[in-house]
């Protein structure tokens, strides 16, 4: 995202200067921008880690119950096929 602005600026700042800027200030803003771009998304890596965390501690910490069936007072059905 920053690199691909970075490198535009570059050739339109190389354009403008000329010569050796040419090939050395599209270089500079591409490498800038690559380097703006692992800041931003490490930041915005690193705030989704502890954002998740939270919520997943919170929707764990409640108790689990174990619910047994009671066979004795359950009513079997065979299913019924109409034959006729």
């Amino acid at each position: 995202m920053f690199c691909c602005v970075g490198l535009i600026g570059g050739m339109a700042v190389g354009q403008s200067l000329g010569g050796p800027w040419t090939y050395i200030a599209p270089a500079a803003g591409f490498g800038i921008g690559l380097v703006a771009d692992m800041k931003f998304m490490k930041g915005m890596h690193g705030k989704r880690d502890q954002r998740d965390t939270g919520a997943l501690a919170k929707k764990d910490a409640g108790p689990v119950r174990e619910i047994e069936a009671d066979e004795s007072k359950v009513q079997h059905q065979a299913p019924q096929l109409d034959k006729g």
